[in-house]
């Protein structure tokens, strides 16, 4: 078989990824779903004109003439949610607060400031401007107009004019969950204390943050030793379950102990590819079975980590229904110099990226420094020297 580009991988995978059927979940639920068709006003926001300042709903005609101030009498008052309205009349005004409904025979609102108040009569020295300080209807959106269009995530900005809008709940695209098994005798869980070749397995817990990340659901099927027949077994037992793909780490070097092929031909699951051309992930799986995606990645974290947004990220985006189930790569400065051991290959690097004045920088993370993003270093370059712009996919949007 032979083996893949980076690239090649992620197109080849996508391909064959399905979105998920819609369902209709509550708005209070629905921040960071992805909408499943486009999301239109049942009705214009807001619905009726309203007063945008605290003032005196007037009609400005009463504005003009040779006196100045005009003097108009106070005939009533207007708060917000009132809805047995007075009816503007003759040469008089109404108190009106923020968000009040302006009354019929109102097409300005003078703010308190710009008025003065003697008893039941007010002193308006403000120039006739109708439609001063009223929101019209509609102003904010109209009936029918889009709101979210399908294939963009909802974002909290967008619950006030949901809700304005008469929707209590919308149609989104499934949420897709992956299960997660992490192989390798040497791993015990996290109650456990490591003798000597035995160390705590963490990849459970990484991927489940990171998937949690995306919008997805995981199920953990915890840890399984290097025995073909009981990776196979909790390979069936997750495909047979409800998770729409499965991904897991370890067992795919060339050792004697390195079972996952193994277990992907007894369960009869032909490999799309067993290797791509890129540093980590030489030795990387993907399948299907019965139409789920499933992922065999490389045991240690970092790899985990990097491969996880390459590969496992735009499954889960288009899953979802995402418009671009890869988010691009973009440029930046480095402020430290890369030497590689090895060339030949795309290499991936963890990288810390931070926004100073209008340009990205980039470093690769120290030990242990969690990174934002992933530098894609070209296989020719060996030495790639600071003040070099770099290729590079960010992780998250905390970067400055």
């Amino acid at each position: 078989m032979p083996t893949l580009s980076l690239k090649e991988a992620q197109h080849l995978i996508v391909r064959h990824c399905s979105t998920l059927a819609a369902e209709e979940v509550a708005l209070s639920e629905a921040a960071g779903r992805i909408a499943a068709q486009a999301i239109k006003a049942t009705r214009a926001v807001p619905d009726f004109a309203r007063s945008a300042m605290d003032g005196y709903a007037v009609n400005s005609r009463n504005l003009t003439g040779d006196t100045v101030p005009v003097s108009l009498q106070v005939t009533g008052e207007i708060a917000a949610g009132a809805t047995d309205l007075p009816q503007l009349t003759g040469k008089n005004a109404i108190a009106i607060m923020t968000g009040g409904a302006l009354p019929a025979g109102a097409n300005q609102v003078v703010p308190f400031e710009h008025c003065q108040r003697n008893g039941s009569v007010v002193l308006v020295d403000t120039p006739p401007h109708p439609g001063a300080f009223i929101r019209a209807r509609g102003a904010d959106l109209g009936a029918k107009q889009t709101i979210v269009r399908a294939g963009a995530r909802i974002e909290p900005q967008h619950l006030p004019l949901l809700a304005e809008s008469g929707l209590p709940q919308v149609s989104v695209v499934g949420c897709p969950e992956l299960a997660i098994i992490c192989t390798g005798s040497e791993l015990l869980d996290t109650i456990d204390t490591p003798e000597a070749g035995q160390i705590i397995g963490g990849n459970r817990f990484l991927l489940a943050a990171l998937i949690k990340g995306t919008g997805a659901a995981s199920r953990d099927f915890g840890l399984v030793a290097d025995d073909c027949d009981r990776i196979v077994a909790l390979l069936k037992e997750a495909l047979h379950g409800p998770s729409q793909g499965v991904v897991t780490t370890g067992g795919m070097g060339p050792g004697n102990y390195d079972l996952l092929p193994q277990a992907f031909a007894k369960l009869g699951i032909h490999p799309m590819y067993t290797a791509l051309a890129v540093r980590p992930g030489r030795s990387t799986m993907f399948g299907l079975y019965r139409g789920k995606p499933i992922f065999a990645l490389p045991g240690p974290p970092p790899a985990v980590f990097l491969l996880f947004h390459e590969l496992v990220l735009p499954t889960l985006r288009a899953m979802q229904g995402q418009r671009r189930p890869l988010p691009p790569l973009v440029r930046a400065t480095l402020t430290t110099s890369i030497l590689l051991k090895k060339t030949g290959l795309l290499n991936l690097k963890g990288a810390v990226v931070r926004l100073r004045g209008k340009s990205l920088t980039a470093r690769p993370t120290d030990k242990n420094e969690a990174a934002n993003a992933i530098i894609h270093l070209p296989p020719s370059r060996k030495h790639l020297l600071a003040g070099e712009d770099v290729s590079l996919r960010l992780c998250t949007p905390d970067f400055l």
